[in-house]
């Protein structure tokens, strides 16, 4: 999968798990200012989690700012390997 595919999936995603305008959200949006808050910030990286078979760490978890940073972290733990099944 292209970084471009994971990127627009990601959006997808979080536009499934929160209600949000078309524009409101883009890879360098802050997830707060988007109204994104830390529940919704958790459902959203459960359903990436599932999404992708991978499990995101804590540290990672915790350093999401943006939907870039989720990209980030999706696109390395699949280059690792690191599936969960």
């Amino acid at each position: 999968m292209h970084r471009s595919d994971t990127a627009t999936r990601i959006i997808a995603l979080i536009h499934e798990q929160k209600t949000l305008p078309e524009d409101a959200i883009g890879l360098d949006t802050p997830l707060a200012e988007a109204g994104i808050d830390s529940l919704d910030a958790l459902n959203i990286l459960f359903a990436i989690e599932d999404e992708y078979g991978v499990t995101i760490p804590d540290e990672d978890a915790r350093s999401v700012r943006t939907p870039s940073d989720i990209v980030a972290a999706v696109e390395r733990l699949l280059s690792e390997g690191s599936r969960h099944e």
